[in-house]
C-alpha cells in the first residue's frame, strides 16, 4: 500500500511527542507480571506481552482504574492519528477481549461509583 508524502509527514509529526524509550519498554515490569497473573486465564494477552511489552506495561499501570483502562484500550484499538499500521490480528483479538472484560466485569454498570455500589452491597 502506497502512502502519500502528506501522510508520511503526518506520521512523523508524532515522533517528538512520544516519551523517550526506557529499558523497561523491552520487558514486562513486575506490575505487568502481577496484572497478567491476576487476569482470568482466557483474558490474558500473552501475545501482546511477548510482542509489545511496552503496551502491556502501560495497560497494567492503568488497570487499577477501569475508566482509564477503557480509554487506553480504546486508544489502542482505534487509530485516531491516521495511517498507523495497527497490531497483528491475534494482538487485536486479545485487546478486544480485555476491553470486553473491562466493560462487563470491572466498570460499574450503573455508573454511580464505587462507594455507592459498596453501600448498596453492605445494605447502607
Amino acid at each position: 500500500m502506497k502512502t502519500s508524502p502528506e501522510s508520511d509527514s503526518a506520521a512523523l509529526d508524532w515522533a517528538p511527542q512520544r516519551r523517550a524509550a526506557r529499558a523497561s519498554d523491552e520487558a514486562l515490569t513486575g506490575t505487568a507480571r502481577r496484572w497478567l497473573r491476576a487476569l482470568p486465564s482466557r483474558r490474558r494477552p500473552l501475545r501482546m506481552c511477548q510482542l509489545y511489552p511496552r503496551v502491556a506495561n502501560r495497560l497494567a499501570w492503568c488497570w487499577q482504574n477501569p475508566e482509564i483502562a477503557t480509554q487506553v484500550l480504546e486508544d489502542l484499538l482505534h487509530d485516531r492519528r491516521g495511517g498507523r499500521q495497527g497490531f497483528p490480528t491475534p494482538v487485536t483479538r486479545e485487546l478486544r477481549r480485555l476491553a470486553e472484560y473491562n466493560a462487563q466485569q470491572r466498570v460499574d454498570p450503573q455508573g454511580d461509583g464505587w462507594w455507592t455500589s459498596f453501600g448498596r452491597l453492605a445494605g447502607l
